[in-house]
């Protein structure tokens, strides 16, 4: 709980927080960022057994279910009919939880699960998001300060890398799509980009949220034709790589049913999933058509993307009686980077603007 608060703490300030750290930091280069994954990777060897051996005091699933689900796949079966278990991470396990990614999940994290293991995969995911962060900030300096910033600010994403959950692998992964995508000068790059990001959706649905604000703010600028190209290609790809898993045995794919987590708290608000999407849709298409910079778009999708994590956890703390951000607090995770990138590019444009105006002969940052 005091990691979530922490958390929503960092979302709400974060233009203060980045502001104060620029400042004795503006050398800050890829070495620096190297050698803090590598501390962090050295720290994972060292922290991800125990977590997973449950002497931490708490089991989660969520490698495991990646892991069973794609060596299943490899040995011809089908992943879905199998059980995730804490600790399991091989065989087809009877007991246990469903199994909860789509189809993309699996593909995406095979190379990882055949070489050791899904949770290893958040590391390769930091790597590309600080590519595709660099690509859109166009600054090295600049992108190394808000990852930094963020793995030292928020100890629930350095949790969730340690303890090897796939939650911050699939939020760098759909991020970095949306970033490559935004800054696709060719159309083939866009239907590369969209491709991509169609697989990435196919992992939790409610990244398919971001689609309504990045509508929205192609329609206003008249970019119709990117939109076309990259979310033509994005639906294109989702659906080819969800939909014949779910033809294979409808009744054994799990995702469509684990994923809707509203459904336990139907006694206090029935139909939730729906009322998640009727509030969620409506805003992110007006903070996207309100959008006027790529930054502003950046905060409009992880606007839309708290939405229903704000109402679960609304209804979960309800359910227990007393506030409480466990479990759903932790994929607040979703909507980090991309809020807090939108808004340190804010934040940089507003310093440059000042500066710009009170020396006009000033060189840009």
């Amino acid at each position: 709980m005091l990691q979530m608060l922490y958390l929503l703490g960092l979302f709400v300030s974060c233009r203060r927080l980045f502001s104060m750290s620029l400042a004795p930091v503006r050398h800050i280069v890829g070495w620096h960022v190297l050698g803090v994954f590598t501390l962090l990777f050295l720290l994972f060897l060292v922290v991800y057994p125990i977590a997973d051996s449950g002497r931490l005091g708490f089991y989660s699933d969520r490698d495991e279910a990646i892991d069973v689900a794609v060596r299943q796949l490899a040995a011809g079966n089908y992943p879905y009919r199998c059980k995730a278990l804490s600790g399991i991470h091989d065989g087809c396990p009877e007991i246990g939880t469903p199994i909860a990614p789509l189809p993309g999940a699996l593909l995406v994290s095979a190379p990882f699960v055949l070489v050791w293991g899904s949770a290893i995969q958040s590391f390769f995911w930091l790597g590309v998001f600080y590519f595709s962060s660099k690509r859109q900030t166009g600054n090295a300096n600049l992108s190394s300060v808000h990852l930094l910033s963020l793995l030292v600010l928020a100890p629930v994403l350095v949790a969730e890398i340690l303890t090897g959950g796939d939650l911050s692998a699939n939020t760098l992964a759909v991020t970095s799509c949306i970033l490559l995508s935004l800054r696709a000068r060719t159309p083939m790059f866009g239907i590369v980009c969209g491709l991509l990001l169609g697989v990435m959706l196919s992992w939790r649905a409610h990244f398919l949220l971001v689609a309504v604000p990045l509508a929205a703010y192609h329609i206003k600028s008249r970019e119709l034709d990117k939109l076309l190209t990259i979310g033509l290609a994005a639906a294109v790809s989702f659906v080819a790589v969800t939909v014949p898993f779910w033809l294979v045995d409808p009744d054994a794919f799990t995702p469509w049913t684990v994923q809707q987590h509203f459904d336990e708290f139907r006694q206090i608000l029935p139909h939730g999933n729906l009322v998640a999407i009727v509030i969620a849709v409506p805003l992110g298409a007006v903070l996207g058509f309100r959008s006027r910079t790529h930054a502003d778009l950046l905060i409009a999708c992880a606007a839309t993307l708290i939405v229903p994590m704000l109402l679960a956890i609304l209804l979960n703390s309800m359910s227990q009686g007393r506030p409480t951000f466990l479990f759903f607090g932790w994929y607040a995770i979703s909507s980090l980077f991309l809020g807090t990138l939108g808004a340190f590019m804010q934040h940089i444009k507003a310093n440059v603007t000042e500066r710009d105006a009170a020396h006009p002969g000033a060189a840009i940052l």
